[in-house]
């Protein structure tokens, strides 16, 4: 059976106000990822850069308004696969992971996706995450490429 979960995407920076009530407990949850992004303004203003830049901001409550996913995905064109909606983070809380509410977020985003008339959903994944990598490849995903990246 699906859990009952609610969505809130945000597609820009002026949105984000609003829920300013909220915000320490979507840090919290997205440092469960992200765990260098230490300071909460600076969380903010990265979230907000980011929805300037054309980034979507998705979190997701169980029906006891509990924070339990959250994801920043954009779309844009490439020469391979063609228009693309790229997932930058997915976090599932560590509270109810294993309980579906990945698969279920997962396949929101990948809706939207289409719905947009994006080909792909891709994503990067570190090398180290061996759990999420199972979780990819069990929701049919394929690792068809390298990313490399150097510090400048």
């Amino acid at each position: 059976m699906k859990n009952e979960l609610h969505y809130t995407l945000i597609k820009s920076p002026e949105e984000i106000d609003q829920y300013q009530d909220i915000w320490i407990d979507l840090h919290s949850v997205h440092q469960q990822l992200r765990p260098a992004l230490q300071d909460l303004t600076e969380y903010v203003e990265r979230i907000r850069l980011m929805l300037r830049e054309g980034a979507y901001y998705l979190w997701v409550k169980n029906s006891a308004e509990e924070i339990v996913s959250i994801a920043i995905f954009r779309m844009h064109h490439n020469t391979y696969q063609n228009k693309l909606c790229f997932l930058d983070d997915l976090v599932v809380n560590e509270q109810v992971r294993a309980s579906g509410v990945g698969k279920q977020v997962l396949s929101y985003i990948e809706d939207f996706a289409r719905e947009n008339a994006c080909d792909h959903l891709s994503l990067d994944s570190g090398t180290f995450r061996t759990r999420a990598h199972k979780f990819y490849f069990m929701n049919n995903y394929v690792a068809d490429c390298f990313h490399f990246s150097k510090k400048l």
